[in-house]
């Protein structure tokens, strides 16, 4: 065979190009180990997989959700469901009184099974400002507490010498 190029031999019968085949092999694999590494390491630390997250979902959407839907002409569970991220059974568990057919304009609809309770307002104001001719007799008729009370809540207060502005409390 004329023109082949015969590559020259070591002692023991491997080639330079053989040695440069086996360094290239053994740094491809040390790539190949350090990306499926990294894979594994990323995959591990970004927590749950897609599929626990897909499940977590429903309910952080049913979290965010207002509490009632107000129905508009043309709808149907069908539409509040796919607008909510509700399905139709949600709508039919939370609304077991209402005939999904016979819904109408105007009519709420809740979206949630619980309806979350609104905190209860005081019906006491916290603090009174002073107008002009207040006096700390009638501004401490408004608590049911007497005097006292409000003087001890007042400290830095002095009662006869009330301003218009100043702010006193009525209560903690």
């Amino acid at each position: 065979m004329t023109g082949l190029a015969t590559a020259p031999r070591d002692d023991d019968g491997a080639g330079d190009g053989d040695q440069r085949n086996v360094v290239y092999l053994i740094v491809v694999g040390l790539v190949v180990l350090l990306v499926a590494m990294a894979t594994v390491t990323a995959t591990t630390l970004t927590g749950p997989d897609a599929t626990a997250s897909a499940e977590q979902a429903p309910a952080k959407k049913l979290h965010e959700l207002t509490v009632y839907w107000k129905v508009h002409t043309g709808d149907s569970y069908r539409s509040i469901a796919d607008r909510t991220g509700l399905t139709v059974d949600d709508l039919e568990r939370f609304n077991p009184y209402v005939n999904p057919d016979t819904i109408r304009p105007g009519q709420q609809l809740k979206l949630q099974i619980r309806i979350p309770r609104s905190k209860p307002r005081s019906p006491r104001p916290r603090v009174h400002t002073v107008r002009s001719g207040d006096t700390l007799g009638p501004i401490v008729t408004k608590t049911r507490h007497g005097l006292g009370w409000s003087q001890a809540l007042n400290r830095k207060l002095d009662p006869e010498a009330l301003q218009p502005g100043d702010r006193v409390r009525l209560r903690k």
